[in-house]
């Protein structure tokens, strides 16, 4: 069976240099806030502004991606992050820190959205779940450079931050430059009735996408606690906060890979729910652990669960979303995934104020018991959908 083509791995080259940025920029001025102001809150603004941002563009960018070619909205997207570091040139104040955050996250959305599109579009069916596996392995991957980068930066790279973001950006236009696509929508749909569809297909899903918004906001305090967690109640350096939120990625890397190993054996509700239900007790650790080692092997498993467990949902997606509404079903998922993210940022911030972190780690792992276990619920359903789906196309091939 043939791999992905030569033009799938030079766009997917290109938005991990955007994620580099995105998560580069995130690590180091989430450090530089907590350490000069003393406020995990004034740090946690930066998660909320950058997912209020996605969560507002998410249905504008998936009906560009459905109306243009979707390798110029990745070029877009590559020019909007050249121009959001560059007002870092200027001034590295709380406003404009923020202003840039707003421009990476949009970056950041446009570049994941219209990749997944250019996936769909142009690779072949039997290799969307080898497309996905690198596709989570490369997320991974560049989210480890990206906090490499803004770790090392910290301490030992600040002069030159700014200029390595630039030419980063400039590199990820250069191999983001678009090439020919096949429209695959109707000329004569309107936009009303492509929403109308796109809402039709969401619905069939709605329990799933339930539980994954609930899950995701919770998820949230990774990003808004980790630097909180090392800094004021481990004592750590910004070495071990920087291995933190860096095992996340090795855990994702290596989840990859052990999800193209183990596929067939966790293709199923019930072994994928056993998977989701594991996020809970790791949860529990982070409030509970007296080591900040135990905490970065904990961040190692949770990466490693959440590239086996993503793998084979996003494969499934890929297969039975149709193309002419592929975007804006994108975008209404990322709508409701995310919903709960931005307030959720917020909310933990201003939590943050009242509770130790540690415990507020705790908390949120006994939350995610009952939540993560009604997977065994709404899986199977989904999982029944698909399975129709694909009985329906196998049936269409043979007539």
């Amino acid at each position: 069976m043939a791999g992905p083509r030569r033009f799938f791995y030079r766009y997917l080259g290109s938005r991990m240099m955007i994620s580099i940025i995105f998560n580069a920029f995130t690590v180091y001025f989430l450090w530089k806030i907590v350490v000069g102001y003393h406020s995990v809150f004034l740090a946690g603004m930066i998660a909320t502004i950058a997912l209020a941002v996605a969560l507002v563009t998410a249905v504008p960018v998936g009906h560009l991606i459905d109306r243009l070619n979707s390798t110029i909205v990745s070029l877009l997207a590559s020019l909007i992050s050249l121009a959001g570091v560059c007002l870092l040139l200027f001034s590295s104040n709380l406003n404009i820190i923020y202003t840039v955050s707003g421009f990476l996250a949009l970056s950041f959305t446009m570049k994941g959205d219209s990749f997944s599109a250019i996936m769909k579009k142009h690779l072949k069916e039997e290799n969307y779940a080898s497309g996905n596996s690198l596709s989570q392995a490369a997320s991974f991957l560049s989210t480890l450079g990206g906090i490499a980068l803004g770790g090392i930066a910290i301490s030992h790279l600040e002069p030159y931050f700014v200029y390595s973001l630039l030419s980063i950006a400039v590199a990820s236009g250069l191999t983001s430059l678009p090439m020919p696509e096949a429209s695959s929508r109707d000329l004569n749909s309107k936009a009303s009735s492509e929403i109308a569809s796109a809402i039709g297909f969401y619905r069939k899903i709605l329990g799933f996408i339930a539980v994954a918004f609930v899950l995701n906001g919770l998820f949230e305090s990774l990003d808004v606690y980790s630097s909180g967690l090392f800094h004021l109640v481990l004592n750590a350096s910004s070495i071990y906060y920087t291995l933190f939120v860096a095992s996340i990625s090795v855990g994702g890397i290596a989840g990859a890979g052990l999800a193209s190993l183990v596929r067939e054996r966790i293709n199923n509700p019930v072994m994928l729910s056993l998977l989701v239900l594991c996020y809970a007790p790791l949860f529990m650790i982070l409030g509970v652990s007296p080591s900040p080692l135990i905490d970065i092997v904990d961040g190692t498993l949770v990466g490693i669960l959440l590239s086996v467990i993503n793998v084979p949902l996003q494969t499934k997606l890929m297969k039975i979303i149709p193309n002419r509404i592929y975007g804006k079903v994108m975008a209404f998922l990322r709508v409701f995934l995310s919903g709960a993210t931005p307030a959720m940022a917020a909310v933990l911030s201003f939590v943050s104020i009242f509770l130790r972190v540690d415990l507020i780690f705790l908390y949120i792992g006994i939350i995610m018991l009952p939540v993560s276990a009604l997977s065994f619920v709404v899986l199977p359903k989904f999982f029944s959908m698909a399975a129709n789906y694909e009985g329906n196309t196998s049936a269409k091939l043979t007539t």
